[in-house]
Formats: C-alpha cells, sequence, structure tokens
C-alpha cells in the first residue's frame, strides 16, 4: 500500500515530473498530506514505485516511511461494514501541467529578478521571463471516490474520463483485483432509443402534456396558471412523458433529451419538455434518441389533519443514451446519475433518531443505495423491453470472466 498511496504518487509527480495514481482510504482524503517526508525520503519511495520489483525482490523501504501515517495500510481503514465486504477508497490523479495562470508567474518573475512590474520591461527582458515561464507546470490534483462491492463483484468509480477509469483498473489490479470488462446488454439494437420510446408510446397524461406545450406557444412561462392539482402540476412541468411500469413503478422522461424529427433526418436537442413534447407531435415517425429517465414511487402519506393523500417520490435519475457504455475500458456507464432522495432520506432519520452516522456508515449506505438503483434499473429494462426471465440482460460481461470472484466494473 506504500507503494500504492498518494503519498507515493505525489512523491513521483514532484520529483519526476510524470503523471502518477495513488489510493487514500474513504475516511482520510488527505492522508498524505498529514504527514511531511524530507527529500531523501521522497526520492527513495518515488524509486521504489517506478522500479519494476523482480518477483522475490527483497527490496523494502525505510521503516520511517513503513511506520509513518502518511498511508494506510490495513483492511479496516478501507472497510465500510463490519460483516460486508464492501469497501471505499479515493483515487487520486496527479497530473503534471503547465501553470494554469502564466501571466501571475511572468509578473511574480519581473518583480523577483528586475523589480518592476512586467509591462514596464524592455523588450529583451521581457524575452527572458517569457522563455523561462515556457517550463512553468504545476501538479493538477484529481480525487474521486472508489466503491467495491466485493459481495455482488462490482466495482463503482465516481468518473466518466475514459483515462482516468483506465489508471484506476490499472492500479486496482497491481493490488490484486481481478476486473471483468462489463457493459450494459439487452439483446436489440438502439435499446436505449427502444426504451424511451415505447414509455412514451405508453404515456399517461397525454392529454395534459400537449395542453401545457399549447399553452407554452402563447404565454410565458410566469403567465401560463398553474394546475390545482399540485402532483399532475410537477409532472407537466418537469416532463413530456410518464408511464407506469408493470411492477408499479413510474418512469419519466425529461430534457436535456434529443427528438428525431424522421428516421433519417439528425436529431434535434431540446431542454424544456413542452418543447420536446412539441417537437414529437409534429411528425408521425418522430422519436426520442436520448433523454433524462427519472424512476418514481407513489406513497400514501397522512397529513396533519390525518387524511390520506399519494405523493411521488423520486428513486433515481440518469440519462439514457447511445453512450451509456464505455466499451474501450468494459465500463458501463450511469451518466448523470443521481440518487434522487438520498441526502433527504439520510438527513430524515437524522433528525428522528438524533444520531450522525460514522463516516464508514455514511460511505456504506452510500454504496447500498447504489446497488439497489443499479438493479432497480436493470429489472425496468427487462420490464419495457419485455425480455423475459430465462434471456441474460442487464450488466454483463464483455467476454468470460477468468475466475468467479472477479469484479465486474461500473462507473458513474
Amino acid at each position: 500500500m506504500a507503494a500504492s498511496s498518494q503519498m507515493a504518487a505525489s512523491a513521483v509527480a514532484r520529483l519526476y515530473g510524470a503523471d502518477a495514481l495513488g489510493f487514500n482510504p474513504f475516511g482520510a482524503p488527505r492522508l498524505d498530506d498529514e504527514q511531511e517526508i524530507g527529500q531523501e525520503l521522497q526520492a527513495q519511495l518515488a524509486q521504489h514505485v517506478i522500479t519494476d520489483q523482480e518477483e522475490g525482490s527483497d527490496a523494502t523501504l525505510p521503516e520511517e516511511i513503513l511506520n509513518g501515517d502518511g498511508y494506510a495500510f490495513s483492511v479496516e481503514r478501507f472497510q465500510l461494514h463490519p460483516t460486508m465486504p464492501w469497501y471505499g477508497l479515493w483515487a487520486v490523479s496527479n497530473e503534471w501541467k503547465k501553470a494554469s495562470d502564466l501571466p501571475s508567474v511572468k509578473e511574480h518573475r519581473s518583480y523577483v529578478l528586475l523589480e518592476r512590474p512586467y509591462r514596464f520591461l524592455q523588450s529583451t527582458d521581457k524575452k527572458t521571463v517569457d522563455q523561462e515561464t515556457l517550463g512553468v507546470t504545476t501538479i493538477v490534483r484529481k480525487q474521486v471516490p472508489v466503491l467495491l462491492d466485493f459481495n455482488e463483484g462490482r466495482v463503482y468509480i465516481e468518473n466518466t474520463n475514459k483515462k482516468l477509469i483506465y489508471t484506476i483498473m490499472v492500479r486496482l489490479k497491481h493490488l490484486g483485483a481481478e476486473l471483468i470488462p462489463v457493459a450494459w446488454t439487452y439483446g436489440l439494437p438502439n435499446w436505449t432509443e427502444e426504451i424511451l420510446n415505447r414509455l412514451y408510446e405508453r404515456t399517461q397524461y397525454q392529454g395534459d402534456f400537449v395542453k401545457r406545450a399549447e399553452e407554452a406557444k402563447r404565454f410565458s412561462a410566469n403567465e401560463i396558471e398553474k394546475l390545482d392539482d399540485r402532483v399532475l402540476e410537477a409532472i407537466v412541468a418537469n416532463y413530456f412523458s410518464m408511464t407506469e411500469l408493470p411492477g408499479g413503478l413510474w418512469a419519466g422522461i425529461s430534457g436535456p433529451a434529443q427528438i428525431r424529427m424522421h428516421h433519417a433526418t439528425p436529431a434535434i436537442g431540446v431542454k424544456a419538455p413542452t418543447n420536446a413534447t412539441t417537437l414529437l407531435h409534429m411528425t408521425s415517425d418522430a422519436g426520442i434518441v436520448s433523454g433524462v429517465l427519472t424512476f418514481q414511487e407513489c406513497v400514501p402519506v397522512l397529513n396533519k389533519e390525518g387524511v390520506e393523500r399519494i405523493i411521488r417520490r423520486d428513486l433515481l435519475r440518469v440519462s439514457l443514451n447511445d453512450r451509456i457504455n464505455l466499451t474501450d475500458v468494459g465500463a458501463a456507464m450511469l451518466r448523470g446519475f443521481d440518487l434522487a432522495t438520498h441526502k433527504k432520506d439520510v438527513q430524515r432519520e437524522i433528525r428522528k433518531t438524533k444520531q450522525v452516522p460514522s463516516i464508514p456508515q455514511f460511505w456504506g449506505n452510500w454504496l447500498h443505495e447504489l446497488s439497489n438503483a443499479v438493479r432497480t434499473m436493470e429489472a425496468a429494462f427487462r420490464e419495457i423491453l419485455d425480455i423475459g426471465g430465462e434471456e441474460q440482460a442487464g450488466i454483463l460481461p464483455m467476454q468470460g470472466p477468468a475466475k468467479e470472484e472477479a469484479s465486474e466494473l461500473v462507473s458513474a
């Protein structure tokens, strides 16, 4: 873990001017900042990382590093649950880039070297300062959470950058994880479009959507009179399709979306649901190419007078389009993903119990809800596409796994 830590990656970036990635435990995002190590130890640590250690080599690091607090090496530092095999960490990317504000660097050097503002320098002096500034670089640090679920065999990375996902995969493999490339797989061409259009064909409240779209043509948003039915108002104001699924959930489609007027024409991007409704009614073969999908459940609640009413509760939100798979690295994507009420649910539980969860509990609950959300999506897509229980569908390996315990990769 010393060689795989952010403390080591930071040393490599500083001393060798190279991009490097390291890990911090979930509970200490800046653990590497908590221990200062001298230049000599930094050099030994960086050298250890970049040197390929031969199998059986007895090469080791100094005790000052191995016994230090700048990295985490015990299982407990990464474990999210006392009994479940859930783990969390921060993947920290250190990129060596040119300084973001070169004019300020020029100004600083002009003050130090020539004791005057840059614009007052002679042309020859400006060239000297410019030449020195060209090589100014800095370390750009970016870190993302990574969740490992060895119970279901999945890895979640909260990032969509192909290069960063691949680098994290390589580092996890270095630590012993065996990763299987995966993809959303439903056996139909353009199945994301198929889902959106099947939902739209069965949408309820069609007359209400059309009426709101007509009003949007004639009035400004402030002039449109809101409906007395608050639930229906929320639907027509935020969506252009709302369909009840066989399992009891509801699926709403909203913008940003892309609408194709004809099969052979380019898609048109829209944000307002009323614009989507208008475009979808302009031609007989208009269809939805992409959109934001929100899953809801209807929940009965009692008001202060004890009268029961039904409210709609958002469960999760995701962008559905043809970029749902990142096949280059074998990641099933959750673009635009949001656990819609997760934060509110946690805060409600805190108010109710008067107890604040520990950091591992926060992360463990997040992983639990994330796994539930992915299962909800997999099952709902099967329902919408009428895929039977015998047929494989969902997040599946892109190729046969080498071992059962290998983990799948999901990126949010």
